[in-house]
């Protein structure tokens, strides 16, 4: 049979449409799960592997000192049994068990999940940073979803850009009240230039603050719409806006890809979860019900969703990335429940460069391309998230990116992803039960504190942390001098032994690498450009003396 010229274009109009189709389904959904300042300790698989004595000490010291506020075992054994879904998603997908956030503060490791970038590439060294610069213009990475037929939803915590103060300015230049401003949203808004619709997504459902209560809360927005007061528990309101939106991206016969921040755990934490999730714990301690009974929930949300797509035979092709935006603050106190066991075995908390600052869980589970438990132990990043998505979704990825798809580590094809990793930023005791051991009151005086920077080679991290001045720390009241240290991560992770002196070769060669990685970077936008100097090899103020050797005995 010989097909005329019109009958063979149709045809062939036919299977170019069924391939596209097909090609179109064949793409995973990608949904992105971060949870609030969520230590490596609290996630249930990693909580059963690990032993009271491993914990910081310092912490374990600091709970010493609560008196009986809370039992260390008994809130060890809560976080064993606090996400019992999760264990059986981490027996069928890969764990990485040293991943690092871009940063030990929220903001700016957001920011490097959206844009894999590193934040101190554009000046973010902080969260006060961020309000200034923002998302810079092109670089966050979901707009390239929507290239390739994704429908794009973000709900939950924003915290990547400036508030809309022209709410602020209207108001008040009509003669309102501060209490007209809350009541207008102003303090979740975001301007127009930082808002998610502006920067790649389709849907938005979202607060721009560091925090959000639990429960009544004022900051929400809705697109470009402010809610209104919101009564209901934010961790299921968060979950049931995003499964909305997947269930109608689906009926739509396209992929989709959602950003869920949830609020959980960061404070204030002074409220109960719901009866549904506080019945699992029953300790009598109100602070160990409390804090897993709000892990229980994320954990139970978690499986909503992963049951709802089930149901529409969409699980098996959708990736799941599960991580937290930076350590734990390890602190109970000021609306704070942050208990044992924290960071697990890394020392230090939220808003340091030791270890437990930037250390966090990390977990991705796709059905149809990892068929077993795969153990990562190599160093990944945060950053490592989006390019990794798009990836699989057959977007393009930038060059100009620090990120790095993590398929071919899920296929065995690579073995070595992060040659190095590069740190810098505040490090202070604010945000964690460090800040008990100073001479002042550590939030509102966190402007005084040093700088500090760290770069992750191999096993190594190598670390300099800037001049404290005098009259901050009780162990220091006359100061303390800038100074480097080093340490093998695998060996020692509680940083009990220091390597510099005796590594020197190793310690130079990291911080030529340091140095060099550090010569463009810009300044802070709204950091104290003093503390910032102290990091960058061109400022004049950067220490250039060589480690003191010691010799064997």
């Amino acid at each position: 049979m010989v097909l005329s010229k019109n009958t063979f274009m149709q045809l062939t109009a036919v299977f170019v449409l069924a391939f596209s189709l097909q090609t179109a389904a064949d793409k995973p959904n990608i949904l992105i799960v971060v949870l609030d300042d969520f230590g490596t300790g609290h996630f249930a698989p990693v909580a059963k592997q690990l032993e009271l004595d491993e914990v910081d000490p310092d912490f374990k010291a600091y709970t010493d000192g609560l008196g009986e506020t809370y039992d260390k075992e008994v809130a060890l054994d809560a976080a064993r049994r606090a996400m019992p879904f999760m264990e059986t998603l981490a027996e069928q997908g890969a764990v990485f068990s040293r991943a690092f956030a871009a940063s030990s503060l929220c903001a700016p490791s957001r920011q490097g999940i959206l844009t894999g970038t590193n934040p101190t590439q554009w000046g973010a060294y902080r969260n006060i940073d961020i309000n200034v610069c923002g998302l810079p213009k092109g670089r966050c990475l979901v707009d390239r979803f929507q290239a390739v037929d994704y429908n794009t939803g973000y709900v939950g915590k924003w915290h990547v850009g400036a508030r809309d103060h022209s709410i602020q300015e209207k108001i008040l230049a009509n003669g309102g009240s501060d209490e007209e401003v809350i009541d207008a949203g102003y303090w979740g808004s975001v301007c127009e230039r930082d808002h998610p619709l502006n920067n790649g997504f389709d849907y938005a459902f979202f607060y721009n603050r560091w925090e959000c209560e639990f429960y009544n809360s004022k900051l929400i927005w809705e697109n470009r719409k402010y809610t209104g007061k919101q009564s209901e528990y934010n961790t299921d309101q968060f979950t049931r806006q995003a499964m909305d939106f997947m269930g109608l991206s689906l009926d739509e016969g396209k992929p989709f890809f959602m950003e869920l921040a949830l609020h959980a755990v960061h404070i204030p934490l002074d409220v109960d979860a719901p009866a549904n999730y506080a019945k699992r714990f029953n300790t009598g301690y109100q602070s160990i019900d409390r804090f897993y009974s709000h892990i229980y929930g994320v954990d139970q949300s978690i499986k909503r969703i992963v049951d709802m797509l089930k149901e529409r035979g969409e699980w098996d092709n959708t990736i799941l990335f599960f991580m937290s935006d930076n350590g734990a603050t390890c602190k109970v106190g000021d609306g704070d429940l942050s208990l044992v066991p924290g960071n697990g075995q890394y020392r230090g908390h939220k808003g340091q460069y030791y270890l437990g600052g930037t250390r966090v869980p990390l977990m991705m589970i796709w059905p149809d391309k990892i068929k077993k438990p795969i153990h990562v132990e190599q160093a990944v990043s945060l950053m490592d998230v989006m390019p990794t998505a798009l990836d699989a979704a057959g977007a393009d990825i930038p060059d100009n990116i620090d990120g790095r798809s993590l398929l071919p580590i899920i296929e065995g094809k690579e073995l070595v992803q992060h040659k190095q990793l590069y740190f810098a930023g505040i490090h202070a005791p604010a945000w964690g039960f460090a800040g008990k051991k100073t001479l002042v009151n550590a939030q509102q005086k966190r402007d005084l504190w040093h700088g500090a920077w760290a770069i992750v080679e191999g096993d190594y991290i190598l670390r300099y942390v800037g001049t404290l001045d005098p009259e901050l720390e009780q162990e220091f009241p006359d100061g303390r001098e800038a100074f480097f240290s080093l340490y093998n991560m695998k060996g020692d992770p509680l940083e009990q032994n220091d390597l510099y002196a005796t590594n020197p070769e190793v310690a130079e060669r990291m911080k030529a690498s340091y140095n060099q990685y550090a010569e463009t970077l810009p300044p802070p936008h709204g950091w104290d450009r003093k503390r910032w100097e102290e990091l960058v090899p061109n400022s004049g103020k950067y220490p250039k003396r060589k480690p003191k050797v010691v010799e064997p005995e």
